[in-house]
């Protein structure tokens, strides 16, 4: 993919896949020209991090790299659906939180069930969506900006990624790609606010 303006390239995350735990990818990140030759980042081939029960790969870099093109490799040889479904990804830049926030995690499950007058409760599973409420108790003014730009790219319906430990082990299986719902910012200091927001899943 390349973009038309020099993007900080920092995350990948390949949401709702068919991919197994055995996938790997590859990326890289450079010039159009020079993504296979001589890239400015290359994660070399690297498991995909399969979150099992989720289909969620998730690639995190060190550090963000600015250019105009990112190329992702992803081989599964062994899928037993003999292709890769990939419906939703996400691949830009990100803003790391310097303070920790509080946050809880929840499924939201909607279910069509039909009761008989006997009481007898018969199942219709819907669906289920990870979920996260977030709350940043502070968020100094100065750095207010990403926070701006994240809620008007909330509001335009578009997809937020959310990872919570970012290099943890669980990251790929607790990390969110959906809407966000910004909640209500509040004043922590005087020269800090506070934010709550609540991200669900995109299915």
């Amino acid at each position: 993919m390349t973009a038309t303006a020099a993007v900080a390239w920092r995350a990948v995350c390949l949401a709702r896949t068919n991919l197994t735990t055995a996938a790997t990818i590859r990326v890289r990140v450079g010039s159009a020209a020079s993504l296979t030759m001589a890239p400015a980042y290359d994660s070399g081939v690297v498991s995909s991090g399969v979150a099992v029960g989720i289909g969620q790969a998730l690639h995190v870099m060190p550090a963000a790299v600015s250019a105009l093109a990112m190329r992702i490799d992803i081989s599964d040889a062994a899928n037993p659906d003999a292709y890769l479904n990939i419906p939703l990804a996400y691949a830009g830049p990100g803003t790391e939180c310097s303070i920790a926030y509080s946050s809880d995690a929840g499924l939201d499950v909607r279910r069509g069930d039909t009761t008989t007058r006997g009481g007898q409760v018969f199942v219709d599973a819907l669906s289920r969506a990870r979920g996260w409420n977030l709350h940043l108790g502070y968020v100094r003014d100065a750095t207010l900006g990403w926070l701006d730009q994240l809620e008007a790219t909330a509001a335009q319906g578009r997809n937020i990624l959310f990872v919570p430990r970012i290099g943890n082990a669980r990251a790929a299986a607790e990390s969110v790609f959906g809407l966000l719902n910004p909640g209500r910012r509040g004043f922590a200091s005087v020269n800090g606010r506070s934010w709550s927001a609540t991200i669900s899943e995109r299915l």
